[in-house]
């Protein structure tokens, strides 16, 4: 899909809300590098151009405003730990200067659970820096009449095959 809409020139955007760890806060590094590997170079190029990755999720500031809470680890869903010098990513400069700003701690996205309020914000306020508050609204306009097709082709369809005879 987003593919055609940069052939198309329009701007897309991937929002990406993720856990507050080394992997977590570098991944729209990896996210960016991921695409180009599933696109050619010219569909690579076409939707480098329109693309925005964001990543929303959660921060220091927000953690603390919440009062979310950290996990004394940085064990990796492998179940290794980026905070052992034996793990393979240890020395990552991704990882060191994670280690240096936060210690050897974790936010998992999950925890947001305990806040639905502030969650429901937070995805709030990054949808709309993109849109605006009535897009659902002209949305839902805009595939009516797709609908109303929709409902008189399944009408015409079901009278053809039952001949007017109801089920």
């Amino acid at each position: 899909m987003m593919r055609e809409r940069a052939a198309e020139g329009q701007r897309c955007v991937l929002l990406y809300c993720g856990d507050h760890d080394p992997a977590g806060l570098n991944i729209s590094k990896s996210l960016r590098k991921n695409l180009a590997e599933l696109l050619t170079h010219r569909e690579w190029l076409e939707l480098m151009d329109h693309l925005t990755i964001d990543r929303f999720g959660l921060n220091a500031d927000f953690i603390a405003e919440h009062h979310l809470t950290w996990i004394d680890n940085l064990k990796t869903g492998s179940g290794g730990d980026l905070a052992d010098p034996r793990h393979k990513d240890h020395r990552c400069d991704y990882v060191q200067s994670y280690i240096a700003r936060y210690g050897a701690r974790k936010v998992e996205a999950n925890a947001l659970v305990v806040r639905p309020d502030a969650g429901r914000k937070l995805c709030r306020d990054t949808i709309l820096k993109y849109l605006s508050a009535n897009a659902p609204d002209s949305y839902r306009e805009a595939l009516e009449e797709h609908r109303e097709e929709a409902r008189r082709e399944i009408a015409h369809q079901m009278r053809a095959a039952y001949g007017g005879r109801r089920r």
